[in-house]
């Protein structure tokens, strides 16, 4: 048997690959990203495991349904250091180094021209 999903759900997201710093772990086990978009305020923890044998994946993925701005994510790194940063558009996987912002753009599983272009 073959399972499809045929759901029509067009609804908006974004995601974060976290890369730490110096004095971060370079996985950013233990940061906690705060995503404030569509006027809430949404939270994301960056964990090492799930239950036995298993793990989570370790980019938070936010839900904006119909919103069309990416809005601004706030980083808590593991070194105690705090980021903000604009994410420029929806339906895309930043990847956001501590202290220098967003370092790449994943759209459709391919690298985008430029952070927020495309």
């Amino acid at each position: 048997m073959l399972l499809r999903n045929v759901n029509p759900d067009y609804h908006h997201w974004v995601e974060m690959k976290l890369v730490g710093g110096p004095k971060s772990p370079r996985d950013a086990t233990c940061a906690t990203v705060y995503l404030n978009a569509n006027g809430m305020r949404m939270r994301q923890d960056v964990l090492a495991s799930g239950s036995y044998i298993s793990s989570n994946d370790r980019r938070p993925h936010f839900g904006l349904g119909d919103a069309t701005d990416a809005g601004t994510a706030e980083i808590h790194w593991p070194s105690g250091a705090r980021e903000t940063v604009k994410l420029l558009a929806v339906d895309r996987i930043y990847t956001i180094t501590e202290g220098q912002g967003i370092t790449g753009a994943m759209c459709n599983s391919r690298p985008c021209a430029a952070p927020g272009k495309s």
